[in-house]
């Protein structure tokens, strides 16, 4: 799977699949990263303009049942589709990605999510609310 957002923290992963997998530095064309209005996790959405790219991680031998569990993690405003992940190197593999659907695009900020920022301020309590049975944290950590 490629992650772009709060699944590129060791925590959460450790928290949801109970351990880290291989990760990857990784890059995806033809999408943006963005903020949301309202919540403090990103989306990707489709980008016409071929310039348009995502850098992530690549997560690799994620099982059937890990999968499920990132399905369930991601909320409702999102599907999983396939992409070509770019490796540094130069090669690409097949990957999974979740994207922000169409009918959610009124949340959709003209601004890049900073993961770095993300980490700071929101990580400590973002995992404090995870269970890898349910979907991520509402995004409303101001409390």
């Amino acid at each position: 799977a490629f992650v772009y957002g709060t699944l590129m923290a060791p925590e959460v992963l450790e928290c949801l699949l109970k351990r880290q997998p291989t990760r990857k530095a990784a890059t995806i064309k033809g999408y943006r990263r963005t903020r949301l209005s309202g919540v403090v996790f990103p989306a990707i959405i489709p980008e016409e303009n071929g310039d348009s790219f995502v850098q992530g991680v690549l997560l690799e031998g994620l099982s059937d049942n890990e999968m499920q569990i990132l399905d369930g993690y991601e909320s409702k405003e999102y599907y999983r589709t396939d992409v070509k992940a770019l490796l540094q190197d130069g090669s690409d593999l097949d990957a999974d990605v979740y994207v922000w659907k169409d009918e959610y695009r009124n949340m959709v900020l003209n601004e890049e999510w900073d993961y770095d920022k993300w980490r700071e301020l929101y990580l400590h309590k973002w995992v404090a609310r995870l269970s890898p049975d349910l979907p991520h944290p509402d995004g409303m950590l101001d409390d």
